[in-house]
């Protein structure tokens, strides 16, 4: 630790007065994120409060408040706020707890259907109630009482699951702190949402940047009113067109490429993103990460891809629509498997560098810790023994259930690292934690082949077990930790609540309770409130309706060999190349100061399909390098910064208004 660092006081703040005030502000916030959830703005039921945008958008309200009402609140009382309005949302948001819940119904609705994975599993109430008759489950759509009775095994299962990787989580990035905040410094570019609020609320000075922020506010609010308008009144034409073809329904403002005048003669292209709030996201990255990100996409992903479509291959991309997965997953180059690589060798190569620290973080105590070093073991191995029993119990594979929280650990620690050194948060594929990576290590080392058993209607099917295995092991669980098309989640807040407690000066064990309490909450309001919500409205009713529930058909495939699920062959060979690649690019990196990649960079290269980033990460490229040029580091801090953050406060302001506009006509008399 440095100097500096022991020279600043951090006092705990966190009287029990103000815990039970942030306790109950929880409560009333994770009732508003499931509630406002099924009412999004075109599509975007994932996006209306979520544990990136809750914290802007509470800290917004307070700022007018502050400026009505003459609110006086230290830095570090806002930064707990800012955790507590994260965590409360961080199972009460869409995927979370609706996907999981929809899924359910969805599975039970269908068990009987002619796909032989739901034969396997019809008994195992981890995936829903059980029932004999698919008719049972209706009311959920149409609406009606809940058979609670049925779903509380599901329900004190599930809760009890998520609250675990709660503790697994906090434990491993609070033992991590020191060096993640202290030593290593890392930026979590996309904090600036919070500390910059933070610093206009509490300062006692006028400053120049807050005219600059308040036009941020303005042209974010602007930007994305149309879409709200649209959503809330028909009427109201969608002048971007984003609401219909050629635009993604799940990636908002973002083209499919497949559909445009050039889709088929650059078929290696599958996104566009034209949302002017993905390119704000970009400007917050260094500009080394930024040029790496353009750069390496265009020279190593999309220029050899198009070669090798002129050579043969990706023959039936030019005819199809939402293209990404037979790209990512295609000959010759299988670049899902670069990029899971690239993210393990990442994470597995800062442990290997950090190792002697690691040997001494488990039990040292210091009161300036985000936790003390034995409460931290005890919270890592603790939920680890109890995660891996809760799956025992449901069916999962002795060696599956191991493998699980092996894989969750390692994707999603890696991606918390590229995170905290590039940002970018509310947009989606940006870290290898979708549906075609998350069973990775489970596929390749789940063995022996269970072979095959015969189903009530005689197909053949995968035992109960397997299915059981590659279901957990795919969103069922990955989902707790973050979701993948706007990068929500636990995982990404918990590091992010950290940063701004860093920077505020607070104290990390202050933040550390109010994560604990606050996610607590979130996952009990969240299943309980969501599953009662589902059947008081019928998802027939709501424009969310049955949320994402596609997993039962895709997530268990019983006609391939284990290491083939959901891609024609295996990528460990890529997975292998991108581990390799990414050490070599970091050698370059530390070895040589001219070396021009950043290594975070090339990982984040990979996402939006290898090429969706290209125009983004180049615009914010330039943008960058122009405003230093002109006005330096002061032209940035005091103006373009400021207007930026503006920027994404008032968008995702104006969407979560927009959702609370949906919900209020939801109510009203009709």
């Amino acid at each position: 630790m440095s100097t500096e660092v022991k020279t600043v006081e951090r006092r705990s703040v966190l009287t029990p007065k103000l815990w039970a005030m942030l306790a109950a502000f929880s409560l009333l916030m994770s009732l508003v994120g499931v509630l406002t959830a099924p009412f999004g703005p075109s599509w975007m039921f994932s996006m209306v409060l979520g544990t990136f945008t809750a914290p802007i958008v509470v800290l917004f309200v307070i700022f007018l408040l502050s400026r009505v009402a003459k609110l006086s609140l230290t830095p570090q009382q806002l930064a707990l706020v800012y955790t507590a309005a994260a965590m409360s949302v961080a199972f009460c948001y869409s995927m979370i707890p609706y996907g999981i819940i929809h899924n359910a119904a969805a599975f039970r609705l269908n068990q009987y259907n002619w796909h032989p994975t739901n034969w396997a599993v019809v008994d195992y109430w981890v995936f829903g109630p059980v029932i004999s008759d698919p008719a049972e489950m209706t009311p959920i759509q149409t609406g009606g009482p809940v058979p609670w009775g049925k779903w509380a095994p599901f329900l004190a299962w599930w809760i009890t699951y998520t609250v675990l990787w709660l503790l697994f989580f906090t434990g491993w990035i609070g033992l991590l702190y020191e060096r993640f905040m202290e030593v290593e410094r890392l930026p979590y570019p996309a904090t600036l949402t919070g500390t910059l609020q933070i610093e206009l609320i509490a300062s006692k000075e006028p400053t120049p940047r807050l005219k600059f922020f308040l036009l941020g506010v303005l042209l974010g609010a602007l930007a994305i009113l149309p879409i709200v308008a649209t959503y809330l009144n028909p009427a109201i034409p969608d002048i971007y067109g984003w609401t219909r073809e050629p635009f993604l329904p799940w990636f908002l403002g973002t083209l499919d490429f497949s559909r445009t005048a050039l889709g088929a003669a650059i078929p290696v292209i599958a996104f566009l993103p034209v949302n002017p709030m993905i390119y704000v996201l970009f400007y917050l990255m260094p500009a080394k990460v930024l040029f790496t990100v353009w750069v390496f996409s265009l020279f190593f992903i999309m220029i050899p891809s198009q070669i090798a479509y002129y050579m043969g291959y990706y023959s039936d991309l030019p005819t199809m629509a939402n293209r990404f997965h037979a790209f990512m997953n295609g000959a010759p180059f299988r670049w899902n498997g670069w990029w899971i690589g690239v993210y393990l060798g990442l994470f597995l190569m800062w442990l290997a560098l950090n190792r002697k620290y690691l040997k001494d973080i488990f039990l040292r105590e210091a009161p300036e810790r985000a936790l003390p070093g034995k409460l931290g073991t005890i919270m890592i191995a603790g939920s680890t023994v109890l995660l891996i029993l809760l799956l025992l119990v449901v069916g999962v594979h002795p060696l599956g259930a191991l493998l699980i929280v092996l894989t969750m650990w390692l994707l999603f620690m890696s991606s918390i690292r590229v995170l905290g050194n590039t940002g970018l948060v509310g947009t989606a594929w940006v870290f290898p934690i979708d549906w075609t990576h998350l069973p990775s290590l489970v596929k390749y080392l789940y063995i022996p082949d269970p072979g095959y058993i015969t189903a009530p209607d005689g197909s053949q099917i995968r035992p109960p077990q397997m299915v059981a295995t590659l279901w957990l092991a795919n969103r069922w669980t990955g989902e707790i930790m973050a979701e993948n098309n706007t990068n929500f989640g636990m995982a990404f807040a918990i590091p992010m609540c950290y940063k701004v407690g860093f920077d505020t000066k607070t104290h990390p064990r202050d933040i550390t309770k109010i994560i604990l309490t606050s996610g607590i909450i979130s996952a009990v309001v969240g299943y309980t409130v969501g599953l009662w919500f589902s059947y008081f409205a019928g998802t027939n009713n709501t424009r969310m309706g049955m949320f994402d529930a596609w997993w039962h058909w895709v997530f268990g495939a019983p006609w391939s060999r284990v290491e083939e699920q959901f891609i024609p062959e295996p990528l460990l060979p890529y997975i292998a190349a991108g581990f390799v690649l990414i050490i070599l690019i970091s050698f370059l990196n530390f070895r040589f100061v001219w070396w021009p990649l950043d290594p975070t960079g090339v990982a984040l290269a990979f996402g939006a399909a290898g090429t969706g980033w290209i125009l983004p990460a180049l615009v914010a490229w330039i943008a960058k390098t122009l405003v230093y040029r002109v006005g330096g580091a002061k032209l940035d801090e005091n103006v373009v910064t400021p207007i930026v953050i503006g920027f994404l406060v008032g968008y995702w302001t104006m969407i979560f208004l927009g959702a609370l506009g949906s919900m209020i006509q939801f109510f009203l008399p009709k």
